[in-house]
């Protein structure tokens, strides 16, 4: 079949001289494979049985097996082209496997018994091998046609069969590069959507410090909101994180955020052990702290404790974020443009699929809990089939 359309990747193209290049221009190795595996298997029957059998005459058949298989390489080869110059044209393709077929298989029994019998008249040789008259002899002659045109039909089922499933296969790789290429464009700009939401929410956490005149607080406000931006674009800038880096870096955030609530802002951090090295999306988590400083202290004249927990949850990952606090089904409208928890679902979604999940609610111990469930490293991009 004539590859027009997309490039093989080199995992399913042989590497061929230019010679064979010509001789195959297209599937070489499924050609070549597919071509001799059924000629080899055609001779390999019939020696067994030429040598099972044991009659005086076998020994001649074996060779007329022999020079049949040599012949019908050639001719195979020739009804190859043929299929490849027709190209995907499925009546084509029908066609040739047809009409045509049927005159190179003559052509195979042809030119089988002109070899053997050469100087004499081939029905006359076919007569004398097998004891029978000359109308006798051009039945079996057309006999031993038709079973070289079913050897012949069948590697075209074969080959056609083959070279459409490594069609598919090819289509399939391009498809999911398109697919990743794809996915990892959309999560990049989701995380660059994190920068402007992440400034926003820093301003306005330096707007309160300046408006209650706390200047000194507000200088060291902004200059560890610099520190931390620096570290998350360089020191951090890679699209995957582990677990370990990641609340690292929060902890840096909160720290910077216990500048402007030195007496109501508390830190408490658990990680398992076993999920230290766990590779999760950079700044997954920020939302969820920027949300619980936002709708949990600012609003909050008590003490609140922020509390971070990392562990491992059968074969998947549980980030949590929680806080004291009550979480309202209006809280949209009440100064939330609802831009972090929306920017995690989607990233989680485009690295996923459905393997991953977002949960954010109150529980029994009223505190506003965030969850964020993730798969292994290994499940970014999978697909999933429904």
């Amino acid at each position: 079949m004539a590859a027009r359309s997309l490039p093989v990747p080199e995992n399913l193209a042989p590497t061929v001289s230019p010679f064979w290049h010509k001789i195959f221009p297209v599937n070489i190795d499924l050609a070549v494979k597919t071509i001799l595996g059924v000629w080899s298997a055609y001779f390999i029957v019939n020696a067994i049985r030429a040598l099972l059998w044991g009659a005086p005459d076998h020994s001649h058949d074996l060779i007329v097996h022999m020079v049949t298989a040599i012949i019908a390489v050639t001719v195979t080869w020739a009804l190859y082209r043929l299929l490849i110059m027709v190209g995907e044209r499925t009546a084509s393709m029908v066609f040739i496997l047809t009409i045509p077929t049927i005159f190179l298989a003559l052509g195979i029994a042809y030119l089988t018994d002109l070899f053997l019998a050469y100087p004499r008249p081939i029905l006359e040789y076919i007569g004398t091998v097998h004891g029978v008259s000359e109308h006798q002899a051009l039945s079996h002659f057309f006999d031993t046609a038709f079973v070289d045109y079913l050897m012949l039909v069948g590697w075209g089922g074969i080959y056609l069969a083959l070279a459409n499933s490594r069609k598919s296969q090819v289509a399939l790789i391009h498809s999911r590069n398109l697919e990743r290429a794809t996915r990892e464009s959309e999560m990049r700009a989701l995380r660059y959507q994190l920068n402007p939401h992440f400034v926003f929410n820093a301003l306005n956490s330096v707007s309160s410090l300046i408006i209650d005149k706390k200047n000194g607080p507000a200088e060291n406000l902004v200059d560890g909101l610099a520190e931390y931006m620096r570290a998350v674009l360089n020191d951090y800038g890679a699209d995957m994180i582990t677990v370990e880096q990641e609340i690292a870096q929060q902890i840096r955030y909160l720290e910077i955020e216990q500048v402007r609530f030195p007496d109501r802002l508390s830190i408490d951090v658990k990680i398992d052990p076993d999920v230290r090295k766990w590779k999760i999306p950079a700044l997954i988590i920020q939302p969820l702290i920027e949300n619980a400083i936002k709708h949990g202290v600012a609003r909050s004249c008590e003490p609140v404790c922020i509390r971070i927990v990392a562990a491992r949850d059968g074969d998947h990952l549980k980030l949590s974020v929680a806080n004291e606090g009550k979480m309202r089904a209006d809280y949209q409208q009440n100064g939330s443009t609802g831009t972090g928890l929306a920017n995690i679902k989607e990233r989680l979604a485009a690295l996923y699929g459905p393997a991953a999940a977002l949960f954010a609610g109150n529980d029994k111990n009223k505190k506003v809990v965030a969850t964020i469930i993730i798969p292994d490293e290994n499940q970014i991009f999978r697909d999933y089939c429904l």
